[in-house]
């Protein structure tokens, strides 16, 4: 007998808000748009050519999109951690890439979990990817097991997520990743997200 066990596999959690999501979907669009006209310049982070906000975590005029978002994540993350674990968001942001803008690869120094929430996106919006943190390590295997393993095990170099609206994904902070180009003519527009992971006494 031959068994095939990828130990210490990256724990990434996939979520689905809809149908709730539908009902605030326009005021999620209309909010990040808001931010957007306010402060045009926004930051410069991983984006290229799209518009990354300030951080929102605590701003009154947030709390509408916060509330959801932390509803979801907290209940979607109960079954997999300990009764005395505790989630703690520590910031928000908005990210709109017009067509043709990319996020470059990058990770999140400082916090334990990451996220990316898709307000708005079409299939072509451009896809979040990941590049496997043992790439080097692992060049040669990676390269010579079949398509079938690799899809079996998620066991690749790179995996790609496609964008859609009212699902997010959560991951490890330290896992290197970045956004495809949008090849759509709308924007695509996500909430970005970092936490931390205690365990109490």
């Amino acid at each position: 007998m031959v068994e095939f066990i990828p130990l210490f596999s990256s724990p990434v959690i996939k979520i689905q808000t809809k149908p709730d999501f539908d009902d605030i979907r326009s005021d999620f669009i209309k909010f990040c748009y808001r931010e957007r006209e306010n402060d045009s310049r926004g930051m410069h982070r991983s984006n290229q050519g799209g518009w990354h906000s300030e951080l929102l975590l605590n701003q009154e005029r947030f709390m509408k999109c916060r509330d959801f978002l932390e509803k979801f994540i907290v209940k979607s993350f109960q079954p997999y951690i300990k009764s005395s674990a505790t989630l703690d968001v520590n910031s928000f942001w908005i990210n709109i890439n017009g067509p043709g803008a990319i996020n470059s690869v990058h990770n999140h120094p400082g916090s334990h979990l990451s996220g990316v929430f898709w307000v708005k996106a079409t299939e072509y919006s451009g896809s979040l990817g990941f590049s496997n943190p043992n790439d080097f390590i692992h060049y040669p295997l990676l390269r010579t097991v079949s398509e079938e393993t690799k899809g079996t095990y998620s066991f690749s170099e790179k995996y790609f997520f496609r964008p859609i609206e009212g699902d997010m994904v959560i991951f490890p902070s330290n896992m290197n990743h970045f956004v495809h180009e949008n090849e759509d003519c709308e924007d695509r527009i996500s909430i970005a997200f970092n936490m931390c992971i205690y365990e109490q006494d």
